[in-house]
């Protein structure tokens, strides 16, 4: 158990150590969140498609639904972002942000209807989105899996406009598919 231990961590130090961000000129990419809103716990699931518009910036469309554990309401969290990239795989990026807030009642009863954002009980709230994450090196360097790469960050919305918790924190970590290479 111990040497497993100590592989994971060199594996993750050395990820760590040769990141770099992988220039694909489309991606989609699948992640799980975790964070809080004001004193409350909340979790999820998300997505993204994003392009980059050179080697260096990029735009990201990201969809997130997270779970308020205290009020128990469910967050549809949408950000677009642009996204700048250093050389050694850190991004930062800034943008618009959205949420779809409704109760885990009305969410249960009509789910498609709450997911798409057309439920009657649906609160909308805009506001801003802010981020700083890391994309790690591909899996692989050859071959079909140089395509799919580790990514993490943490991004926080606060929404301007609405009643309600402000706020929002999530981190984030998720697997990354590059599309076409730029």
């Amino acid at each position: 158990m111990t040497s497993k231990s100590i592989v994971i961590a060199a594996f993750c130090l050395t990820q760590t150590a040769k990141g770099q961000n992988n220039f694909h000129k489309y991606y989609l990419e699948g992640q799980i969140s975790s964070g809080f809103q004001q004193q409350s716990s909340v979790a999820g699931l998300g997505g993204a498609f994003g392009f980059y518009l050179n080697q260096n910036s990029s735009i990201d469309f990201r969809a997130r639904e997270i779970y308020n554990f205290k009020n128990t309401v469910v967050i549809g969290a949408i950000s677009i972002n642009y996204r700048y990239h250093l050389s050694n795989g850190i991004f930062v990026g800034a943008g618009f942000g959205h949420h779809h807030e409704i109760s885990e009642q009305d969410y249960i009863e009509r789910p498609l209807e709450a997911a798409m954002g057309t439920h009657d009980n649906i609160a909308h709230r805009s506001g801003i989105s802010a981020e700083i994450g890391y994309n790690f090196k591909p899996i692989a360097s050859r071959g079909f899996f140089q395509r799919f790469y580790p990514t993490s960050s943490i991004q926080l919305t606060y929404m301007m406009k609405g009643k309600g918790p402000n706020p929002l924190v999530t981190a984030n970590v998720g697997l990354r598919i590059g599309l076409q290479k730029y």
